[in-house]
């Protein structure tokens, strides 16, 4: 198996550290206008793909807003009440919002951000999305623009769309997936003043993009109102041709049509705007699919995967499975509605399986209703790696993950095993696994916490426990002080046993325009932020005795916030990859 090139030129021009350990951490460059940077996924010839969040300096659009309106009016006023509580005055009025403030103080551009993040449901207010997609290279890590435009009201892009680059092949071809950037329309009603509202012509699509960088979208089989298609994985078959797998709309059931015909007459708001507040629950049914693509990235022929079950006639809501990643054999794992085959109930969760001659075939033997589960990789011996968990209720009613496992499955065998975690109740998370049968995931490294902590693991097929990735790494920097990375998700494990992982580390605390914070008596702020890093096996290396160990793992595990899965959590399923 090959190096990965940017393993190799990593090590010569970026720090890293060594000292006693069996892994050389390196860290990969960040994204400049954002807090947090990630990896999404790398190919064997150490191309990476990723995303960032909590980005700087957005541009807020002021011009459609009537200051004179009350809910920001009451979102002020709140505002400068709890101020108050604490001894501070405002740094701005709303007159200083309407002439244009927000791109200068940050103070504002928090609260305007806040506020439109309270109004993210309401279509009279602008849309701004926290995500961008990233390609990170041995010296910068730079914007992928997906869906988005120029904005009309500055010199910026809207960052009105999802952004989700998900996998990317050995020769660099990436595949994506958006929605389309909001834009402002005018509602005319006859007896009312005219009202701006922003629209979208759909909410997601998939999107290819060749290295030379020519795109093709991958259009949906219904596309009736926008339609609907994801894609979540691709690969390159022998035949020079590739494989895109993930979903598409494919009907409208009958529950979902009812309603937009009862509600999208254009007479008390547009068409577009109804349709889009529909489409925000569950509107299509959607099944996995997969796009044939040449090696032209032209688009030969489309497929439907397979659904769990079969629609019954009195059956008026949505359906949908999903394909989460294939392997070069064709075989495409992911999850779907299935029903009980003892009583013919309808699960109330996903289910586990893989997709096979139109047919979901469902992996997990489970057979209670509180149990759901997601396939989310398969490697090219066709083993299969996902996650399944158990819901429950909590004391107050709500919703809670009981059990949270790994398992993995050998099609070939039909064998199928839990993973062990850190401790017995442990909640995990698998990301990634190779042809060697090394698998990575997340798992929780604290019993009994308000706040779950997760740490990185690596376990091997045949093996009998996990490992923290955080222990093959040195217990001190270089300088003597305590070694400044906790390595809180794993993302990819290549061929030859590099890890390309997302960490947590202690840097400068910015303000919404990027500006350096410090408290009151003039002290630089610090907060925990996501750095993408690399680690190369050190040949001979031994795991350092870090010592005291009470001291240790608090410096170890101080960093390791909740947070980060928070980050990762919008479709850490969808993050897939298989070269």
């Amino acid at each position: 198996m090959k190096k990965t090139i940017l393993a190799a030129s990593m090590l010569s021009v970026l720090s890293s550290t060594a000292l006693a350990a069996t892994y050389q951490l390196t860290e990969l460059p960040r994204y400049e206008n954002g807090k947090n940077t990630f990896i999404s996924d790398v190919n064997e010839s150490g191309d990476i793909i990723g995303a960032a969040t909590q980005l700087f300096n957005y541009a807020i659009d002021v011009s459609y807003l009537n200051f004179d309106e009350s809910d920001l009016k009451t979102a002020y006023d709140r505002y400068v009440d709890a101020l108050a509580d604490i001894n501070e005055e405002p740094t701005f009025t709303l007159e200083d919002v309407k002439n244009g403030i927000t791109s200068t103080n940050a103070d504002a551009n928090s609260f305007m951000l806040g506020f439109l993040a309270g109004k993210s449901s309401d279509a009279e207010y602008q849309k701004l999305n926290d995500r961008i997609g990233l390609t990170i290279t041995a010296n910068s890590a730079d914007e992928l623009v997906i869906f988005d435009t120029q904005a009309t009201y500055a010199d910026s892009l809207t960052r009105s769309v999802t952004n989700f680059p998900t996998a990317i092949t050995n020769d660099g071809v990436i595949v994506a997936w958006g929605s389309a950037p909001y834009r402002q329309e005018v509602f005319k009603k006859e007896g009312e003043d005219d009202k701006f509202v922003f629209v979208r012509d759909w909410s997601s699509r998939g999107l290819v993009i060749s290295p030379s960088g020519k795109r093709v979208t991958l259009e949906p089989e219904l596309n009736t109102y926008g339609g609907y298609s994801l894609v979540s994985d691709i690969v390159q078959l022998d035949s020079g041709n590739y494989i895109a797998v993930g979903s598409s709309s494919v009907s409208i059931p009958e529950n979902s049509q009812e309603n937009y015909d009862e509600q999208c007459d254009g007479v008390d708001e547009l068409v577009q705007v109804c349709s889009w507040d529909l489409q925000r629950g569950s509107f299509y049914d959607t099944e996995a699919y997969k796009w044939e693509l040449d090696n032209n990235l032209n688009v030969v022929s489309t497929t439907k995967l397979g659904l769990g079950l079969v629609r019954k006639e009195d059956e008026t809501s949505t359906f949908s499975s999903l394909a989460l990643a294939t392997n070069k054999n064709g075989i495409a794992v992911g999850y779907s509605n299935v029903r009980n085959t003892d009583d013919d109930r309808l699960y109330s969760y996903e289910q586990a399986g893989y997709f096979k001659d139109g047919k979901f075939i469902r992996i997990h033997p489970h057979e209670t209703y509180i149990q759901g589960g997601k396939a989310i990789d398969i490697n090219n011996n066709n083993v299969v790696i996902g996650n399944y968990y158990e819901q429950g209720r909590s004391y107050g009613g709500g919703v809670i993950v009981r059990k949270k496992v790994g398992f993995y499955y050998d099609i070939n065998s039909d064998t199928y095993k839990e993973i062990p975690a850190f401790f017995n109740g442990s909640k995990a998370t698998l990301r990634d696994i190779n042809d060697k049968g090394q698998i990575i995931g997340q798992g929780e490294i604290e019993k009994n916490t308000s706040v779950p902590k997760y740490e990185a693991f690596l376990y091997e097929i045949g093996s009998d426990t996990v490992t923290n990735i955080n222990d093959f790494l040195p217990c001190r920097a270089e300088d003597g002080s305590a070694f400044p990375y906790t390595i809180a998700e794993a993302t990819k494990i290549t061929e030859s046993g590099h890890i390309y992982a997302n960490a947590t580390k202690t840097v400068e605390r910015r303000d919404s325009l990027g500006q350096v914070m410090k408290d009151s008596e003039g002290n630089i702020e610090k907060e925990a932020v996501s750095v993408p890093v690399l680690l190369t096996p050190i040949a001979g290396g031994s795991i350092e005795e870090c010592t005291p160990p009470e001291a240790e793992k608090y410096e170890r595990q101080s960093a390791s916030f909740g947070f980060l899965s928070i980050f990762a959590l919008p479709l850490l399923w969808l993050r897939r990859r298989r070269a």
